[in-house]
């Protein structure tokens, strides 16, 4: 019974200094590490306010701790025009937060403003501002009244943003810069200034190739003239691109 005893009161000072290192450790989580200012880079859909209302909405987030484990270790729910956002801490009570935002497929009037769709047709972002190197799309059909954003556009045919991804991914690759791009029943028509150019549904790249050579041509020899140039059954073996002002 007195070596049980004997044990009992050696273990207590080890318990406590334990428990008291425990609670100095909790104290300096607390205290030290309590989020006092946030530094934001890479956002330009969202402004810095609106990342860092967001990050705040949690209420665990007078931590900085918290937020460092939150948003780098688990699924977070992020704004919707955002992939990503890597968190590190400058010092204990400062958050810098690196932004990493979708790419935009393209935007079409909705509602008095714009709305931003990504590559899976999916509604990322209804803003005022137009955002550069993103294409307008025009007669893409859908049901506003059912538009939410974080959800998938709801248009009939979803295929149709598999097309306007592979468009914009060549126009890209070639340089070219179309004022926009029309999406009607399938058919892709892209326009540069008074030329409409249709592509019709494939093979984007062999004909997008085309294009840029043809318009350099037609500024040449029939300058500020309107019309028409139809790719749309323009593949390799094709002989001739048939071009149809518009006073015809």
């Amino acid at each position: 019974m007195k070596k049980k005893k004997h044990r009992k009161r050696k273990l207590w000072p080890v318990i406590v200094s334990v428990l008291a290192a425990l609670a100095v450790l909790a104290a300096v989580v607390v205290f030290l590490f309590r989020t006092r200012t946030y530094e934001v880079e890479g956002n330009s859909y969202y402004g810095e306010n609106t990342i860092t209302s967001w990050i705040q909405n949690d209420r665990f987030s007078v931590n900085s701790l918290y937020v460092l484990f939150k948003y780098n270790f688990t699924d977070a729910d992020l704004p919707s025009a955002v992939e990503s956002m890597d968190i590190s801490l400058k010092n204990p009570w400062t958050v810098h937060v690196k932004v990493t935002e979708k790419e935009m497929t393209g935007y079409v009037d909705y509602d008095g403003a714009y709305l931003y769709f990504d590559e899976n047709g999916t509604a990322t972002l209804r803003t005022t501002r137009v955002i550069e190197g993103v294409p307008y799309v025009e007669g893409l059909s859908f049901d506003a009244d059912k538009v939410e954003i974080g959800k998938s556009l709801p248009v009939e045919d979803d295929s149709i943003f598999g097309k306007i991804v592979d468009v914009s991914a060549n126009v890209s690759e070639l340089g070219l810069t179309p004022d926009r791009m029309s999406c009607e029943d399938g058919t892709v028509k892209l326009y540069f200034g008074v030329v409409e150019v249709i592509l019709g549904s494939g093979d984007y790249e062999i004909k997008l190739r085309q294009v840029g050579p043809i318009l350099e041509k037609l500024a040449e020899l029939y300058p500020d003239t309107a019309g028409t140039l139809h790719l749309e059954n323009y593949d390799e073996e094709s002989e001739s691109i048939r071009f149809v002002p518009s006073s015809q």
